[in-house]
């Protein structure tokens, strides 16, 4: 008859590479890594943009997230997954990949710029419209930079009757 011990090393030999791998001390896939991002930083004004990610220990179910928000993810390679981005305000946000069995990579900071005059002005009117449609805070300062830029008459006029259509208060009665 042999003793406990030697029994429970026998089954942690047996099981060492089973899941989950940590119960027998037996080493689990390695954590994923992010190395770089391509591109690293971006303007609010862009639109979606596809973010590279390139790293290690990647697996197809691997997911990026954005500030620990789940996004869309294109397995590539054990190295390489990409993700659609569309980043709306200026600031950081930090990019990590999570591998289905829930280990997180490293962070990585990922810029978001503001718009520029340059921006506006080489957009055309319809993009104009339609950013400031997705982003009404920015109305000022789209409109500012129209102004000192191509100066399109019709498009200030649409984005100041925006502003004021924006800003005013709803019906009264509308108040709770």
């Amino acid at each position: 008859m042999t003793d406990i011990s030697t029994q429970l090393r026998r089954a942690a030999e047996v099981y060492a590479d089973s899941y989950p791998p940590d119960l027998w001390g037996g080493g689990g896939a390695p954590d994923p890594a992010i190395t770089t991002l391509t591109p690293s930083t971006a303007s609010a004004a862009a639109g979606p943009v596809t973010v590279t990610v390139d790293g290690t220990n990647f697996e197809p179910t691997s997911k990026v997230e954005i500030n620990q928000v789940e996004q869309a993810t294109t397995y590539v390679s054990p190295t390489r997954l990409t993700v659609s981005y569309d980043p709306s305000a200026a600031g950081t946000v930090q990019f990590t990949v999570r591998n289905a069995s829930d280990e997180e990579s490293n962070s990585v900071p990922f810029t978001v710029a503001a718009i520029t005059a340059t921006d506006v002005s080489a957009w055309t009117v319809e993009e104009v419209k339609d950013f400031v449609c997705d982003h009404p805070d920015l109305v000022d300062v789209v409109a500012d930079f129209e102004r000192a830029g191509k100066n399109r008459s019709t498009l200030l006029i649409w984005l100041e009757t925006f502003h004021e259509d924006f800003s005013q208060p709803g019906p009264a009665g509308d108040e709770d």
